[in-house]
């Protein structure tokens, strides 16, 4: 009874501690992004921008951006489209649909570096994928090791793991629709592309939005896929913003130029998470 008073207090210790661990790493690596710090030559040292700078002027800073926001957009629209595919596939199987969801959602039980690596052997110049094309007549291909197909190989990767985790919440989301407005909406006389845009589609909104936002987020600062294939290769084919600052901080123990890489990053997944939740937030209010 003596300690009863203090308990509430008690009981917050874990937040303010928890802050704290988030908060200070942060901080200090915020405060490290505006020094030129390197780990081989003493204590960092202000250079004010700098790292900033040389990222958002020099052509290797801007790949790294473009590749960073081009592999995003592209992963996150293929697997919406491939997810919500299936999803609606499945729905309209019925019961058969159930054992191939089994199937469809292997590549989910698979750590992403041991499925990254499994397509790293098959997609080798006498791996399997290229022994099938050579069997249906076609030319060998470079795959994860040709400047203008290694992007494409590792998109082929990601979209084949993460297919399954959009088309799960894509078919939650369609179990929740009322089957009386397609109906309604078929007597009317719409058919079935009709049917998903006016009925299906906007009843599935909130789930796009967190499909999105959490894809988006993953597909930003994507590593263990593109660092296990190609490690940002060949020549900087694949260097997204990640992968660059984990070679200028790990490789170069360039710690300040790594960490302004990674605050460009933060804010781009910042931003993506804001404006899509205001969005949806603003039209669920309207």
């Amino acid at each position: 009874m003596k300690h009863k008073p203090s308990l509430p207090y008690l009981l917050l210790l874990p937040a303010p501690a928890l802050l704290v661990a988030i908060l200070y790493p942060f901080l200090t690596g915020a405060w490290w992004s505006f020094t030129s710090y390197r780990l081989n030559r003493g204590a960092p040292v202000p250079n004010w921008g700098e790292n900033f700078l040389n990222l958002f002027s020099s052509g290797e800073g801007l790949h790294a951006i473009a590749i960073t926001l081009g592999y995003a957009v592209v992963v996150v629209v293929l697997e919406c489209l491939f997810g919500v595919g299936l999803a609606m596939l499945l729905n309209y199987v019925g019961r058969i649909g159930n054992s191939f969801r089994l199937l469809i959602v292997l590549p989910l039980l698979l750590p992403p570096v041991v499925a990254a690596l499994m397509w790293k052997v098959m997609l080798t110049e006498n791996g399997v994928v290229n022994w099938l094309l050579e069997s249906v007549g076609s030319q060998k291909l470079l795959w994860l090791n040709g400047p203008d197909s290694a992007l494409w190989s590792v998109v082929l990767i990601d979209v084949w793991i993460f297919t399954p985790f959009v088309m799960l919440l894509a078919q939650a989301g369609l179990k929740s629709v009322p089957k009386e407005l397609s109906e309604a909406s078929a007597m009317d006389g719409a058919g079935p592309v009709r049917n998903f845009i006016s009925v299906t589609l906007p009843m599935l909104m909130p789930v796009l939005v967190v499909i999105v936002t959490f894809r988006g987020i993953d597909s930003l600062k994507m590593f263990d896929i593109i660092y296990t294939t190609t490690k940002g290769g060949p020549v900087d084919a694949t260097t997204n913003l990640h992968v660059m600052a984990y070679l200028d901080g790990i490789r170069n123990l360039n710690f300040g130029a790594a960490m302004a890489a990674l605050i460009v990053l933060w804010l781009l997944c910042y931003l993506i998470s804001f404006f899509l939740l205001k969005a949806r937030r603003k039209e669920a209010f309207s």
